[in-house]
């Protein structure tokens, strides 16, 4: 199991959840289909579909961590050292002084 850090748009929350694998992601995240991007030793796990399902809400980050806003909820898990999953390595406190806002998704 893993300590994850979900950013929830929509509730306006920053948590930590715990992980086990690939079907807790995709509840997390509340998507079937998912985008990694990866920041270093952290993954944000995103929508794939965020831009086309609907979604109205993005996360905007400091230019440094990500440059455009992501569609819906993002969950941040660490990088282990043969590519798995691990905790992420940022306290809640952290995410919380990168994420710049929560904008509209205008179609």
């Amino acid at each position: 199991m893993n300590k994850g850090i979900l950013i929830d748009p929509f509730n306006q929350t920053i948590k930590t959840i715990d992980i086990k694998g690939f079907r807790d992601i995709q509840r997390a995240i509340q998507a079937d289909l998912f985008a990694c991007v990866d920041i270093g030793e952290n993954t944000l796990f995103v929508d794939d579909e965020g831009l086309i399902n609907g979604t109205e809400l993005a996360v905007r980050f400091e230019n440094e961590v990500y440059p455009q806003p992501l569609a819906g909820r993002v969950l941040i898990l660490g990088n282990g050292p043969c590519g798995e999953s691990a905790d992420c390595t940022f306290s809640v406190k952290d995410v919380y002084g990168m994420v710049r806002g929560i904008l509209p998704i205008i179609a």
